[in-house]
């Protein structure tokens, strides 16, 4: 099988990412992946099955985490398919990016998670031969800044 194409790539990660059922539940999209910068983005909607305060209408801290974590997965699959460059053959990088795991995650909360649509972004610190550490950030869409994350990825 030949190496794909940014785009194709592009592809087949939206697709691996849409197929996990809670990302599926939360409403995750994949929406921008810049391979030059190695930067990541996705976005959802606020909906009644994500609300952890209802008194409050907002988030549940635990679908901030799982934003956050997916997204810096799937933006240390993006370096971390980079990093093995050509000396490593298709098939192979496969069978690594599909065994890509979090090996530790730190979340801040920073502000309560209101708004109706929310952006998580995240981007490489550090890519090694096994680990990828990457930064998450989640804005509302007033653009505030509702949690960060930094997480340690195996591959």
């Amino acid at each position: 099988m030949t190496e794909p194409s940014y785009s194709e790539f592009f592809q087949l990660i939206e697709g691996v990412f849409e197929g996990v059922p809670f990302v599926r539940e939360i409403g995750l999209k994949l929406h921008e992946v810049d391979f030059e910068q190695q930067t990541l983005s996705a976005k959802f909607v606020r909906k009644p099955q994500l609300i952890g305060n209802h008194f409050h209408n907002i988030l549940h801290g635990g679908v901030i985490a799982t934003a956050l974590d997916q997204v810096g997965g799937f933006t240390a699959m993006v370096a971390a398919y980079q990093r093995m460059g050509g000396a490593i053959d298709w098939e192979e990088k496969i069978q690594r990016l599909t065994r890509l795991g979090t090996v530790d995650m730190r979340v801040d909360y920073l502000k309560p998670g209101r708004g109706e649509s929310f952006v998580c972004g995240g981007s490489v610190l550090r890519v090694g031969n096994k680990l990828v550490v990457t930064r998450m950030e989640l804005h509302n869409d007033a653009d505030e800044l509702i949690a960060t994350g930094t997480a340690t990825y195996l591959y």
